[in-house]
């Protein structure tokens, strides 16, 4: 990407932050009901993406495409964060981390199943 086309996409990616900010704050409170209400259900790791999706999808249903773009930047902030925690707090670095969570990918692939 050339520098005038990386300082306009940089452009529009904060045009777009200050446009979507009214909506942090609901996009906030939906993250936090949906990580508790799944995060209830880690036991059953099989229920815990139909309970995503149906958040996924009520938002999708029931509000405007902002709302729903607020709310996937409010999950990504959330997952980057706890993924930053976990690391911190294993003394391991983010990429580490993410590297546990790529090979059980890569190996349930190679193992025929479907990743979550």
């Amino acid at each position: 990407m050339e520098k005038n086309e990386r300082q306009r996409f940089l452009g529009e990616v904060h045009a777009e932050r200050d446009r979507l900010l009214p909506l942090r704050a609901e996009a906030t409170r939906t993250t936090i009901e949906m990580v508790r209400t799944s995060g209830t259900q880690v036991g059953e790791p099989d229920l815990v993406p139909y309970l995503n999706l149906a958040y996924l999808l009520a938002v999708k249903r029931t509000r405007s495409e902002d709302e729903l773009l607020a709310f996937a930047l409010s999950l990504a902030n959330w997952a980057v964060a706890a993924v930053a925690d976990l690391a911190k707090y294993t003394d391991r670095t983010v990429e580490q981390v993410i590297d546990v969570y790529e090979t059980a990918i890569m190996a349930a692939a190679d193992a025929g199943e479907e990743p979550v």
